[in-house]
């Protein structure tokens, strides 16, 4: 796909595959879900809250009127756009929610996702730059089969559970490691005994865990903690210091901190959204 760009429109969202590596001088917003995703290479974005740094087949999500900007490309670009409306109707059929989902502002990495990603991208590459009604619909139901993968593998505001099972025949080891970490997630776990789960070394396990799920060990179970946290805001009247304390998190603040991170504002805040 040598300096070759690809740009599909659809009304309920669109493609763009590239190896356009400019740098972004300016933020951004847009009035759409997008899902940045690392074909191969980094690639590096700044957003208010984090700067991200993708590696191969990791992801971000970037929700409606987030401010963003793109500050490098090593190799080539792919991106999608799902518009707002087309992605909440599609989570409404699956009675997630009441409310427009917002996903967590994180690296993300999913098998499913992955695979999905790499066929679009192949196929898109074999159209040159007549767009005929096979291409429109082949997008149109590839974008609906994105939103929902999105909705049921990722983090997000509208969450239950952490969906691990594509994970199992990726890496057992690691499978078998979230599952006990899923099982416990209040327990105060140590590098160590994670990696004892998975017969590893600390070492390996932490790189071998890292390159399988996006993120370090640490990381993904103070997400998995936020996860649980918030059937917790949803369904009970507990404060927000009990709700920290029993999902594992070491103080309030943490707690507090990490969700703000994520999701740009409070416990609290959300609560009150999530249950209006």
């Amino acid at each position: 796909m040598t300096n070759k760009k690809i740009l599909i429109e659809r009304p309920t969202g669109a493609l763009l595959s590239t190896n356009d590596k400019k740098k972004e001088s300016i933020w951004r917003y847009d009035n759409c879900y997008k899902m940045i995703f690392s074909i191969n290479g980094s690639m590096n974005y700044q957003m208010k809250r984090n700067d991200f740094t993708l590696s191969k087949e990791q992801f971000i999500i970037v929700n409606p009127y987030d401010e963003h900007k793109q500050l490098a490309i090593e190799n080539h670009k792919f991106l999608i756009e799902l518009d707002p409306l087309f992605l909440n109707e599609i989570a409404n059929s699956f009675n997630f929610n009441n409310y427009d989902i917002q996903f967590a502002n994180s690296i993300q990495k999913n098998p499913q996702i992955t695979q999905w990603a790499h066929f679009v991208n192949e196929h898109a590459s074999m159209y040159d730059e007549k767009i005929d009604n096979s291409v429109a619909l082949f997008l149109d139901h590839s974008l609906a089969q994105l939103a929902i993968l999105l909705i049921k593998n990722t983090v997000g505001i509208h969450t239950q559970t952490w969906n691990v099972n594509s994970f199992k025949t990726i890496s057992p080891l690691i499978y078998k490691t979230m599952e006990a970490i899923m099982e416990d997630y209040k327990h105060q776990w140590t590098l160590h005994e994670m990696a004892n789960i998975s017969n590893l070394s600390k070492y390996q396990f932490a790189h071998l865990f890292k390159e399988i799920t996006g993120l370090s060990p640490y990381s993904w179970l103070q997400l998995y903690r936020i996860i649980r946290s918030q059937e917790y805001l949803k369904n009970t009247g507990k404060s927000i210091l009990d709700i920290a304390l029993d999902c594992g998190f070491s103080s309030v603040s943490v707690y507090n901190q990490l969700f703000k991170r994520l999701y740009g504002g409070t416990p609290g805040t959300f609560r009150k959204k999530l249950t209006r």
